[in-house]
């Protein structure tokens, strides 16, 4: 379905104002003013099933005549189906926390798999709790932490990755849960997330395709072992066309169907190279599709641009609720109800790829305008992109096939350099092209439309408050021989680390503080320690990063000497604290330095093998002691510098760090 054509002016208004403006984001206290819940179950029921990697183009009623969706199918016979849906980034947990919270990654803090978003983020639960709702996630979570995705959980059988064989839901939990809950609470109204890991990879074995029969996309080099992976791939789609028909007859059985809003659409794109992990059409390009019997219009078609932050957005205006503000997902409800066409201006999307340490780094951010144009920006075009697609893992060891058969076939070798390696610059016509295999970004045709959408995505970043040399540096910590930097306000995930180079017996942590002094005569001397209440951001630009150190003016407790200097793994905090220095052993003890005159100055801390520890500031001893257990080992988490990257909520410190440094056995 082709996009429809319009003038790239409005957008770059409308960025350009939004960038301008400063519009506070992510206020906690004004998020959303709930309403009273609803007498009886006046409010409807929220169904969301969402398969795991699966390409919009992969199912039987977006067009595949291959692979067999007869549930998905029905589902959009039954509603409307949306030809331009995409998500907001080509990875689990970043596009699952910006669907979730409504915001886009850089706003929530999660921008990489696996990682988390900010303290205090809100997420779907939060705004319908307070409206009457039951609010239930079934299977797969992958978002983290804990207390910004309350979600009441079940089916951790089919939720765990492997093994494949319950990924389907085999005990029929989920099945239970419907009718049990419509039986025994049929007043209180229910949202419940379907997620299990269907078609993720590992895919299940193949029993009903013939790979040599299949058609073969043309963004797939045509081998023996691509096809196998193909039909391993549409059988994994036939699973969870499966399991969400259970669902829907569970749904039928207990009468509620007709008060039920039904909502069906995969995370990203698929685990084949330029889809999953990329910017490229296929990878953030999802199929989306919603029910609501005699709301939504039966085998109804919608054009209209929406993106995955849109869904949070738009289940609270389907259920009553106020609102969330600041946003950046926007409701699409009158779409789904047929009082308007269209919805976005434009698309935007990023990936950060993974953590991992066996990756390259190397980012995207996009823009696609309802024009059809598909504008690319590749932060880092001469380091070669590499994924679990070509490493580690390669699943179903297709990836070698591409490599051999590139050697002899221009196609497949011209596919191979596109997945490995991208241009600075991508710019490509989706409606002529909508495989992506011609850059027009040297095109002298298209100079005036690649300037537009350039500046309609720099006006988009300086709205989220993201800068080129944030992307380009990323969330990782600044290696050398046997140590790393880490600067204020900025985190590395343990998956950064390779565990067999980063081993120490003996820590060493080291750097400078320099506290700010200016509110400690109104009597706090700040805290490190888990906040009562959860901080109120205070503008559009949260980000990935926390704030730097504070700045001056507001109350005595913002600006005094406090907070948290360093979080090692899940291991320890080091943080100032009423006028002392604090070690905070996770599930032990807290030990405290003498009070200091003041909390600027330089710092060495040193862990040994057992526990034993001492710390000393400019020079002279302020703690020492020990724990009998080993605390220098990655543990998984965070290691960050001035702040908390996960929960629990605690005060950033008050001041400036410099040159905060982890080192290895021997300082």
């Amino acid at each position: 379905m082709k996009l429809r054509r319009f003038s790239l002016a409005v957008a770059l208004l409308a960025t350009a104002l939004l960038a301008l403006s400063g519009s506070q984001a992510l206020s906690q206290d004004s998020s959303m003013a709930a309403e009273e819940p609803a007498a009886g179950n006046e409010r409807p029921n929220i169904v969301i099933f969402i398969t795991d990697d699966q390409n919009q183009s992969d199912l039987g009623c977006y067009g595949n005549g291959d692979v067999q969706t007869p549930n998905m199918d029905r589902l959009a016979a039954e509603g409307m189906r949306f030809t331009s849906a995409y998500a907001a980034s080509s990875m689990c947990t970043p596009s699952r926390s910006s669907l979730f919270t409504g915001l886009y990654p850089f706003r929530n803090g999660c921008q990489m798999n696996h990682f988390a978003v900010r303290a205090g983020v809100k997420s779907l639960p939060h705004y319908l709790k307070p409206l009457g709702y039951r609010v239930v996630l079934a299977g797969k979570t992958h978002v983290t932490p804990g207390a910004a995705f309350p979600f009441e959980y079940i089916g951790q059988e089919f939720g765990r990755y492997e093994p494949i064989e319950t990924r389907s839901d085999p005990r029929k939990e989920t099945v239970q849960f419907i009718q049990d809950h419509f039986r025994g609470q049929p007043q209180q109204p229910l949202c419940l997330v379907v997620a299990p890991w269907l078609p993720h990879v590992p895919w299940v074995k193949n029993r009903d395709f013939d790979p040599a029969n299949l058609a073969l996309p043309e963004y797939l080099a045509d081998t023996k072992k691509t096809r196998a992976a193909l039909a391993a791939y549409y059988q994994s789609i036939g699973e969870a066309d499966r399991m969400l028909g259970e669902i829907m007859a569970a749904l039928e059985s207990t009468g509620e169907q007709s008060n039920t809003v039904f909502l069906f659409f995969s995370d990203q794109g698929t685990q084949f190279p330029g889809a999953k992990w990329t910017v490229y059409d296929r990878g953030l390009r999802v199929p989306l599709i919603a029910r609501w019997p005699d709301k939504i219009r039966e085998g109804s078609i919608s054009d209209a641009l929406v993106s995955l932050t849109d869904i949070t957005p738009t289940v609270l205006e389907l259920t009553g609720g106020k609102p969330a503000k600041d946003l950046d997902g926007k409701s699409f409800a009158p779409v789904l109800l047929g009082k308007k066409e269209e919805h976005r201006e434009y698309i935007f999307a990023e990936t950060s790829v993974e953590p991992h340490y066996w990756y390259n780094y190397t980012p995207a951010r996009t823009v696609i305008s309802r024009e059809g144009f598909h504008y690319i920006r590749n932060y880092h075009p001469g380091r070669r992109f590499i994924t679990h697609i070509d490493e580690v893992e390669q699943n179903m060891y297709y990836f070698d096939s591409w490599v051999k058969k590139a050697r002899e076939d221009e196609k497949a070798a011209f596919l191979l350099r596109r997945y490995s390696y991208r241009p600075s610059i991508e710019l490509y016509d989706l409606d002529k092209d909508p495989e992506e295999l011609q850059n027009l970004a040297e095109n002298p045709r298209y100079a005036t439309r690649l300037a537009q959408l350039g500046a309609l995505l720099g006006n988009e970043l300086a709205s989220q408050g993201e800068t080129e040399e944030m992307i380009r540096e990323g969330h990782f910590p600044r290696f050398q021989a046997n140590s790393y930097e880490l600067p204020q306000g900025e985190a590395a995930f343990h998956l950064s680390f390779d565990k067999n180079r980063w081993n120490p017996d003996t820590l060493y942590i080291s750097g400078y503080l320099q506290g700010d002094e200016r509110g400690k005569d109104a009597g706090s001397a700040g805290s490190g320690r888990p906040a009562a209440s959860q901080p109120e951001a205070n503008s559009r630009n949260p980000g990935g990063r926390q704030a730097g150190p504070a700045k001056s003016g507001g109350n005595a407790r913002s600006h005094a000497p406090g907070g948290v200097i360093c979080r090692y793994f899940r291991q320890f905090t080091l943080l100032a604290e009423n006028g002392k220095l604090a070690l905070a052993f996770d599930g032990g003890k807290t030990f405290y330095s003498r009070p200091l005159k003041q909390i600027s100055g330089h710092f060495v801390l040193r862990l040994g093998p057992d526990g034993e520890f001492a710390l000393t500031f400019n020079g002279n001893k302020i703690l020492e002691g020990g724990t009998g257990a080993a605390h220098t080992v990655i543990n998984g988490g965070y290691v960050s510098c001035g702040f908390l990257r996960d929960a629990p909520v605690a005060d950033p410190f008050q001041g400036q760090i410099h040159d905060l440094r982890f080192t290895m056995n021997r300082l």
